[in-house]
């Protein structure tokens, strides 16, 4: 596998489909001057997110009932998948997807595509606050198989729970790639001290490292709604280094990486020798009263 150039970009959001297509194709541009080969955006960046995570707002779930796209008579993706054409690039971009048969029914997804359209998409699993109201969620952690190596996706609040990389690791991933729309936990003031931007910072480390896989982060930046994002999109390499950032304002994390070997290090001699996924000993959990998904398989009966 060779070397190969990723570009994941931040980039601010607004409630205007129009003008945030029109940033996708401009910042697409950008990336492959630069060489790019695959360019990730962030989370919701096709509709714009939520206003708010914790408040319900009808005119939010409004905007995005109308503002929803069908994967297979999008617009939008057509126009992406044009402008890969040209530009010979794989895109990974967030946006609220309608169901094909259940108008009523929306997921928040992200789209993988390329030069030949799309190449997959996978349906957000873990959903926080206020997206519950909004989204169904997604069921499964698909990988696909691409020109530069093989891709899995989660968005994300997924990120939290180390369920989701493990099983696209477990698949064969070799690139996990994560949209997100990661807010700063207060007015923004502290900067990358904020404990919302530490948490982030963990999580993706550890998530890279603890499969020995390539994660790939796009956030979006800004006041956007009631919320507040930090950016810092950023290539993370098997051994949860930070190879790239794009920093806290609009623009791009590049990096120029050794894909395979990168990882053939990281599970042979970088991590005293340990390939975690070969030591990896699968942990059969009884079902738990903490968990709202075993509730209700169960009936809500627990002891």
């Amino acid at each position: 596998m060779a070397d190969i150039t990723i570009a994941s970009i931040t980039l601010p959001a607004c409630y205007d489909k129009a003008q945030n297509l029109s940033n996708l194709l401009r910042w697409m541009e950008n990336a492959a001057s630069h060489s790019a080969q695959l360019v990730v955006f962030p989370e919701q960046i096709l509709q714009g997110y939520l206003r708010d995570t914790l408040a319900w707002d009808a005119d939010t779930v409004a905007w995005q009932f109308e503002q929803a796209e069908t994967i297979g008579t999008s617009e939008s993706i057509r126009l992406l998948v044009e402008q890969a054409k040209r530009l010979n690039l794989l895109v990974v971009f967030g946006m609220t997807e309608r169901h094909p048969q259940h108008a009523e029914v929306l997921f928040n997804s992200a789209v993988l595509l390329g030069p030949d359209g799309v190449i997959g998409v996978y349906r957000k699993v873990h959903q926080p606050g206020d997206e519950k109201h909004v989204y169904y969620p997604g069921d499964d952690f698909p990988v696909f198989n691409t020109p530069l190596g093989r891709i899995g996706m989660l968005i994300c609040y997924d990120k939290v729970f180390p369920e989701s990389t493990r099983e696209l690791a477990l698949k064969g991933a070799d690139i996990m790639i994560m949209p997100t729309a990661w807010g700063y936990g207060g007015d923004g003031s502290a900067g990358d001290a904020d404990p919302m931007v530490e948490s982030y910072t963990l999580f993706g480390r550890v998530r890279a490292l603890e499969n020995q896989c390539w994660m790939i982060e796009s956030n979006l930046c800004g006041r956007h709604g009631n919320l507040l994002y930090h950016g810092h999109s950023r290539i993370i390499d098997p051994l949860g280094n930070i190879v790239a950032d794009s920093g806290t304002q609009e623009g791009m994390a590049l990096a120029n990486v050794d894909i395979g070997g990168a990882i053939r290090r990281a599970r042979s001699t970088a991590y005293l020798g340990y390939h975690f996924l070969k030591d990896y000993v699968p942990v059969n959990a009884p079902p738990s009263p903490l968990t709202v998904h075993n509730r209700h398989a169960s009936g809500g009966q627990h002891e």
